[in-house]
This record gives C-alpha cells, sequence and structure tokens, in this order.
C-alpha cells in the first residue's frame, strides 16, 4: 500500500504570543485586540523583516488538513481524500487530524510518498503530535521482519524511498539542485499544478470559514504529487508507459465527480492518454 499524502497549515496563535511577545511589544502590537488572523499576519510581517521571507519555523504551524491518494504497490489509483477532523476547537480538530493519519501509518505501514515531507510535513506532524502526547511508533522503528524493516530500511532513513520516498529530494538529488516547484513539475510532466489556489491563500481561507475549500486544495496538491509520483516510477523504470496510459484511465474514473477540480485534472489526464494512443507510443 502507497499512500500520497500532504498537509495544509495555519498559524498557532497560542504559540505566537509567547514566541512574538517580544516583537508584538516593540510594535505595540495588542494581543488581546487583534484578531487570530491579524496576529497570524503580523508575525508573518515580523518573520519577513527578520529572515526574508514570510514563511515560519515549523513549531509554529498547525494542521487544518491532511489529504491522501491511496494506491497500490504498482501505482493502481484506489482513493483519494482527507483524513478526518472532529471537535469544536481548533486543537481539537488538529488532534484528532493527526491522530488518525498517525493511527494509519502505525496499522498499516504503507510506503510514503511526498513532496517536501522530510523537510516539512511529517517534522511539523511529529512536533505537534508530540504537543498531543500522540505516538508514532511505526515512523521510529527500525526492526520488524514483518514489514521488512531494519536499521538501514525504515521510515527515517533519508535515502532509503521503499517508506517514504520524498519527490523534492529525489527529484533535487538530495539538495544539489534547489527551487523545484511541484506545480511547475507537474505541469513538465502533464498535471494541472496549482490551477487556482496555492498555500498562501490557506490562511484566509480558514478565516473566511471556507474548511472544505481547503480539504478540495490538499486533495489537488496530492493528486498532483501522485501523477509526479508516477512519472519518476517510469523514469526508475519500475513502470512502462503501457502500464502508465491503464492506470490513468483507472484514475479517470475514479475521479471524484463533485470535486471542483475533477475537470481540469480529468482533461489533462485524457489528454495524455489520447496523446500516447494517437501517436502509437507503445
Amino acid at each position: 500500500m502507497v499512500m500520497v499524502f500532504d498537509c495544509e497549515t495555519i498559524l498557532d496563535v497560542d504559540l505566537l504570543k509567547q514566541g512574538f511577545r517580544k516583537e508584538f511589544l516593540e510594535r505595540n502590537v495588542d494581543v488581546g485586540v487583534c484578531t487570530d488572523l491579524e496576529l497570524s499576519q503580523k508575525a508573518m510581517e515580523i518573520q519577513k523583516e527578520q529572515s526574508g521571507t514570510a514563511f515560519l519555523p515549523i513549531c509554529y504551524h498547525q494542521v487544518v488538513s491532511i489529504a491522501a491518494v491511496f494506491c497500490d504497490e504498482y501505482g493502481n489509483f484506489n482513493k483519494v481524500g482527507n483524513f478526518k477532523a472532529v471537535g469544536d476547537s481548533k486543537k481539537e480538530r488538529e488532534r484528532s487530524l493527526i491522530q488518525a493519519f498517525l493511527d494509519y501509518i502505525n496499522k498499516k505501514q504503507p510506503k510514503l510518498v511526498s513532496y517536501n515531507g522530510r523537510g516539512f510535513d511529517i517534522p511539523m506532524l511529529l512536533l505537534r503530535a508530540m504537543q498531543y502526547r500522540l505516538s508514532a511508533s511505526a515512523y521510529f522503528e527500525e526492526n520488524n521482519p514483518q514489514f521488512n524493516k531494519n536499521k538501514w530500511e525504515n521510515y527515517r532513513q533519508r535515502y532509503c524511498e521503499r517508506f517514504h520516498l520524498d519527490l523534492l529530494e529525489a527529484l533535487g538529488n538530495y539538495g544539489a539542485v534547489r527551487n523545484l516547484k511541484l506545480d511547475v513539475l507537474a505541469n513538465l510532466v502533464g498535471f494541472p499544478g496549482k490551477y487556482n489556489t496555492s498555500g498562501d491563500m490557506v490562511l484566509d481561507m480558514y478565516y473566511a470559514g471556507n474548511l472544505e475549500q481547503i480539504d478540495t486544495y490538499c486533495q489537488s496538491d496530492v493528486l498532483n504529487t501522485y501523477g509526479l509520483y508516477l512519472n519518476y516510477e517510469i523514469l526508475k523504470g519500475n513502470l512502462s508507459v503501457q502500464d502508465y496510459i491503464m492506470i490513468l484511465e483507472q484514475w479517470r474514473e475514479k475521479l471524484p465527480k463533485d470535486k471542483e477540480y475533477y475537470s481540469v485534472f480529468f482533461d489533462t489526464i485524457s489528454a495524455q492518454i489520447n496523446h500516447y494512443k494517437d501517436s502509437n507510443a507503445f
């Protein structure tokens, strides 16, 4: 079983009030008056002043969505969806999301596929899990013959693609090449990329109450990552073009028709299928 996953986050305002206490005081930011959105925006402004980027360290990120594509070991598409968030508060919903995600890994031990998952998603999730005293035992496990784990092949081994393939690292030759964007690489191999939403819109979407839209956007990201993963498998010689077209046909049939991304993915998948069939490329 393979799980292609992605997370969307906002900023942990409670932690911002502590970590940015000095900066807020220096700028006369009244944390008792500002909304959570305003405090998040202020922290991003301060971060950009100090470092040149508005992206805060992973410890300040709070999970609001986790999406995944589930496929078999040969890449055959099964489904796409989101882990379910339960609860009324941000913290309750985040805890339930991370719990569901870790429970799945602890129970099923799937191969993980991500884009920058080693650099952001996984370390961020583990910090948040630690806050809630959750267990990620399968992730740290190094000796389990049932799943062919050993000290050289496990989730934490950077160069082991058997348990966690981070496509950003693999395609960037483990840091030798930088600034590779999922959006552009998805376009490169024939998928839509970020067609109408980007990650920097999630904060505003969240505080506008558009949680379903965030989930849908997160799904579109994992669909792009899944498409990139299939092409990486072709590159490695693990998947033939003939099998790739068969997988695309299955994927197209199983795309959720009620999602706003349906038409753009349907069209790009169809274009690839038609290209290969019309050109008799195999």
